[in-house]
């Protein structure tokens, strides 16, 4: 009975030593894509921020059980002029020019965007699989832009509202239809903490709707430390009632000032993990658009109709010169 007892002491010992520093938190789940999908048991919207930085969202897409839960996805790199295209595509539909939907935006970094070259085949892929039933919608969210009648800074003008163009299709093809929606986008459009973001403004008439998920791509100060209590990844950790939510919200890149004291990540639900930020890569361009010299000629010629400065984003060259100077790591 002495030696039972000892071996109990020795083991419970050995315990105490390998349990980590938070072992007394609420342990990430093991299955994050199950614990996205199972948030939409109580939300309508999965809003997590992209580009992925990991491959995450595409196992997600490819995840037996999402087509179960999510009807739509919406996508920050997509004209909403041409859904009826967008449509067709994700239908399975013979369509040559489907690159104007992510190309034809806003934003010229859309149409050098790898992710979403590869969201809409891998999507269109997943729905060949599907009952009718089930097959996913993919919905565009930018603002329904023509870039050939674009000939002056002037006429941009009723394209600068984003968020109300990605309310106004989330609220109509989602909320009022009832459906359920992962929604794609940088995070400053999906915090609900009462900003002019579409998911602040979207829940001022149906709160709660959304779960907003952040991924991480390193902590402002003593990111290593912190990452060990990360731990394994891919891992999903809630910012309410974990150590996250203890942190002052300075650790996290907000890009807003908040009263001293404040903690967690304001307007976020939970914490993404696919690893290290020093071994995150960053997304390569596209070698389509790259090599598509009448895509390039096109962003010149809007860049010119709305006097884009000579170093501004809107040129391609200045992805070129990005590309050209930088590395394949995030932190390269």
């Amino acid at each position: 009975m002495r030696l039972f007892k000892t071996v109990l002491a020795v083991l419970a010992a050995a315990a105490l030593v390998a349990a980590p520093a938070d072992a007394g938190q609420p342990r990430p789940p093991s299955d994050p894509a199950g614990a996205l999908l199972a948030a939409l048991g109580t939300h309508s919207i999965l809003a997590k921020s992209s580009p992925d930085p990991g491959t995450f969202v595409f196992d997600l897409i490819r995840d037996p059980r999402f087509p179960g839960r999510v009807n739509d996805v919406v996508v920050e790199c997509g004209n909403s002029r041409l859904q009826p295209m967008l449509d067709a595509y994700i239908a399975g539909g013979d369509v040559p020019d489907i690159s104007h939907v992510w190309r034809d935006t806003t934003q010229p970094s859309c149409g050098f965007s790898l992710f979403y070259e590869q969201l809409f085949a891998l999507v269109r892929q997943v729905n060949t699989t599907l009952p009718a039933a089930k097959k996913i919608r993919v919905l565009a969210g930018d603002p329904p832009i023509d870039w050939s009648r674009i000939t002056s800074p002037a006429d941009l003008d009723p394209f600068h509202d984003r968020d109300g163009s990605i309310v106004s299709v989330v609220k109509t093809q989602v909320l009022q239809k009832h459906r359920k929606a992962l929604m794609l986008f940088g995070l400053g459009h999906l915090t609900h903490d009462g900003g002019s973001g579409a998911v602040a403004q979207l829940e001022r008439e149906y709160p709660g709707a959304a779960y907003v998920v952040a991924d991480h791509y390193g902590f402002t100060t003593d990111n290593k430390r912190l990452e060990q209590r990360l731990g394994s990844w891919p891992s999903l950790t809630p910012i309410a009632g974990s150590w996250l939510g203890t942190l002052d919200t300075t650790y996290f890149p907000t890009n807003r000032d908040y009263p001293p004291g404040t903690k967690g990540y304001p307007g976020v639900d939970a914490y993404l993990y696919q690893g290290p930020a020093d071994l995150l890569l960053r997304e390569p361009l596209s070698a389509r658009a790259i090599l598509d010299t009448d895509f390039l000629n096109e962003l010149r010629r809007r860049a010119t109709a709305i006097d884009a400065p000579s170093d501004g984003l809107e040129w391609p060259e200045f992805f070129f010169d990005r590309e050209r100077a930088s590395g394949v790591l995030l932190r390269g």
